[in-house]
């Protein structure tokens, strides 16, 4: 009986620790610093024409430059906390950040053997 009930306080502990360990208060870790990094499906020339592909440029705007952006890949591979980190315009941030929530989820970077969010930083040319 004893070690039943200790197989089962074990089992909670592992679980509940497992999912913790996923949940997303986990501080996002920088793409450099991360062990493995997360992975767009089919690489990363695929992310960039679907970013391509899905970007309609604002009639209202005429930026042409360089927009620095930020995003979180989660733990589950989503993309969160898009971030426009210059000046581009309002209707082309808002642009910006309505293609890379439509991103399809990414592998997720793992540090130690367990996913974590990674920040990861790229510019963005706009011609």
């Amino acid at each position: 009986m004893y070690i039943k009930n200790y197989f089962t306080l074990l089992l909670v502990f592992i679980f509940t620790n497992a999912s913790i360990a996923q949940s997303s208060n986990i501080e996002p870790v920088n793409y450099d610093k991360v062990q493995i990094k997360p992975e767009f499906p089919s690489g990363i020339g695929e992310f960039m024409f679907f970013f391509v592909k899905n970007y309609q440029v604002p009639e209202d705007e005429e930026f042409k430059g360089v927009a620095n952006v930020s995003i979180v890949i989660d733990t589950d591979g989503k993309v969160t906390n898009i971030k426009i980190k210059n000046d581009v315009g309002n209707a082309i941030s808002q642009e910006i950040k309505r293609v890379l929530s439509k991103s399809p989820k990414w592998k997720p970077g793992t540090q130690n053997g367990v996913n974590v969010p990674v920040v990861y930083n790229f510019p963005i040319k706009i011609q």
